[in-house]
């Protein structure tokens, strides 16, 4: 009898671990038809830390040695600790055969990341990244939009995520300012999840310019003032092979109200993706009584209103219960993110710093991947 929940080990217990634990809690609660999520293991960066006084109160095993797993009965392992330190967990899910699910980007390290993403296929193990936007209510039926063909030919398209997490030049130096670390700022941290999001709805990008700035460039560290070596803003024009030409803005650095937005401009209509609210797409058409029917997966149901929290946990607890349906054969009847959209996604995430480096100059996408020895499933058709 086929056991109706996934035995899990945890790679980082910090913020983003922590919402993918409550996230796996809130598709129980909801009802969500997808096996549970047993967190059986966590592995932390210190014994000694409030992380893994936190951690013991979850789950049985914790450990700050990511070798103990090896003897653990898991199947899957969740990899969200900082980016550089994603590789040692994905090594040992390749080797001993556990599906894995990881926060984005894969790796700090381009390169790093197209080896892994080739030892993950050669294992032929189920993968998942955590791009949630995928998962947004709005953004699966803004494909099924697209994909009925009823608005016509996309013509331009605006998208914009702008957050405020390091306005204030007190906030103390982490490992996401540096590049060393990270592998890019708001273009990494948030762009990623725009680029995928775009690839999904349009498809592969051609070619690219784009202007980067770091505003503020030197943190308070352990051991004085350190410099910033990544990007707190960041605006790229994009051309997408079928045509279709838009800007992508992100920021870290932003005041007021964020804004998490894409529109995409068709020939016979308009359509409003609220990333930022946990609602359908609002769409505007030419022709009165347009419509296109929806019908998902079941584990893709938005949640209800007694059940929805925020949106981001939202979209973290179904791609969880996706990603536990996939381990146990289900289908999902949208394209979920494997780490191989998620190493599409941070190579334009590159290119565009590439171009922000070099003062605007245009990228094409074929040469930069060709230049780096990188070529997503997307970009190869």
């Amino acid at each position: 009898m086929q056991e109706d929940f996934v035995r899990m080990g945890l790679h980082g217990y910090g913020y983003i671990g922590r919402i993918h634990v409550l996230a796996s809690q809130l598709h129980i609660a909801a009802g969500q038809t997808a096996p549970s999520i047993n967190w059986e293991s966590a592995v932390v960066r210190d014994l000694g830390t409030a992380a893994a006084k936190q951690a013991r109160r979850v789950f049985p095993f914790v450990t700050d040695d990511i070798s103990a797993l090896s003897e653990r009965n898991l199947e899957a392992i969740d990899i969200a600790s900082p980016n550089h330190a994603h590789l040692a967990p994905f090594q040992l899910a390749v080797e001993k055969g556990w599906s894995i699910y990881c926060e984005k980007p894969i790796s700090h390290d381009l390169s790093e990341a197209t080896e892994m993403v080739e030892a993950a296929s050669q294992a032929d193990l189920v993968t998942q990244v955590a791009l949630v936007y995928r998962f947004h209510p709005a953004v699966i039926e803004a494909r099924d939009w697209l994909l009925s063909g009823k608005l016509g030919r996309p013509l331009t398209f605006r998208a914009e995520l702008l957050h405020g997490g390091y306005l204030n030049p007190d906030r103390p130096m982490s490992w996401r300012l540096q590049n060393a670390a990270s592998g890019g700022g708001a273009v990494m941290d948030l762009g990623i999840h725009l680029f995928d999001t775009l690839h999904m709805l349009l498809g592969p990008v051609d070619h690219l310019t784009a202007t980067t700035r770091t505003f503020i460039d030197s943190r308070r560290g352990p051991h004085g003032t350190e410099p910033v070596t990544v990007d707190d803003w960041a605006s790229a024009t994009l051309t997408m092979r079928q045509g279709t030409v838009g800007t992508v803005e992100v920021s870290r650095v932003h005041y007021g109200r964020e804004r998490d937005v894409m529109d995409i401009v068709c020939e016979r209509g308009v359509l409003h993706i609220p990333l930022e609210r946990y609602e359908g797409v609002s769409v505007t058409t030419l022709d009165d009584g347009m419509s296109v029917p929806v019908s998902h997966s079941p584990s893709l149901q938005p949640f209800s209103p007694k059940y929805a929290q925020s949106t981001l946990l939202n979209l973290h607890a179904t791609g969880l219960a996706a990603f536990a349906s996939r381990i146990r054969g289900a289908s999902v009847d949208i394209p979920v993110p494997t780490v191989d959209d998620a190493l599409a996604g941070q190579a334009v995430a590159h290119a565009v710093m590439e171009s922000g480096r070099a003062g605007g100059d245009r990228v094409s996408m074929d040469r930069f991947l060709a230049a780096h020895g990188c070529l997503p499933r997307i970009y190869a058709r």
